[in-house]
């Protein structure tokens, strides 16, 4: 039977969302130990946080609450699904661009190199108005089929202070989370929390924007967390930006479905 985290959640968010890490660069610890909170947040995003990471009694409770994400508006949000482009399938999200607006679209490759490895679309919106509204994504085949669809929910406010970002993996494959990094600022990200019942962390890497190996005095790059998904239902994650000071000054939260 799967665990719940929700309820150690609650305790530990409520308190703070800067906890650290031990062992998590470049590391197989599959789960991070939390130290001393440093900084505290709103029983809003507490509450907030803890459903998008909370366990689910059923299938369909599970899809509701994996795809129902609250953004906030004027904030970018994310939207990530495993696809293989070496197919020639591709997601193709439909919504009303009135209340939402596509950022942009990119392929994150696998880090597993064998050929033909699944990696993930990557869409970034903004959410321009507050209210609720779907983006419907359909994975359309070379002869334009649809052969899969799934629906997000998103409920854009101005009361929390971060967004839930959502992420569509199957059972046994890895996942990366990419977050933009600059390490000569000092500040860097950490996993603080994640669902070790359904998730794995596999381990964080930096990419330079610097494509020469020459060493570039302030080249900023990407922060890259690698999960396994290993077992089907949902599951969720925190990462925390900590800054030289090793306060929080951001923090963003992924609600993982994992299908079969």
């Amino acid at each position: 039977m799967r665990k719940t985290v929700a309820a150690s959640l609650i305790v530990v968010i409520s308190l703070a969302l800067a906890v650290g890490c031990a062992g998590c660069t470049s590391s197989t610890t599959p789960s991070p130990s939390p130290s001393t909170t440093t900084a505290a947040v709103s029983t809003a995003v507490a509450s907030n946080a803890s459903a998008a990471l909370g366990g689910n009694t059923s299938n369909a409770t599970a899809l509701r609450e994996a795809t129902n994400l609250t953004v906030v508006q004027g904030q970018n949000f994310t939207i990530q699904l495993q696809s293989n482009p070496s197919t020639g399938y591709q997601w193709e999200p439909t919504y009303n661009n009135a209340s939402i607006t596509l950022v942009n679209q990119t392929y994150v490759a696998s880090n597993i190199s064998a050929l033909g490895a699944p990696g993930t679309d990557l869409f970034t919106f903004l959410a321009t108005q507050t209210g609720t509204s779907v983006i419907t994504f359909n994975y359309v085949s070379p002869a334009n089929q649809t052969t899969n669809s799934v629906n997000y929910t998103i409920n854009s406010t101005t009361i929390v202070s971060y967004n839930v970002n959502g992420v569509l993996v199957s059972q046994g494959q890895d996942f990366t989370i990419p977050l933009p990094s600059n390490p000569s600022t000092g500040y860097h990200w950490e996993l603080s929390l994640y669902d070790n019942s359904t998730l794995k962390f596999v381990n964080e890497t930096f990419a330079s924007n610097v494509s020469t190996s020459s060493t570039v005095v302030g080249a900023g790059g990407t922060d890259l967390f690698t999960f396994q998904a290993t077992q089907t239902g949902t599951g969720g994650i925190i990462l925390s930006e900590i800054s030289p000071a090793n306060q929080t000054t951001n923090a963003v939260v992924y609600s993982v479905l994992i299908t079969s």
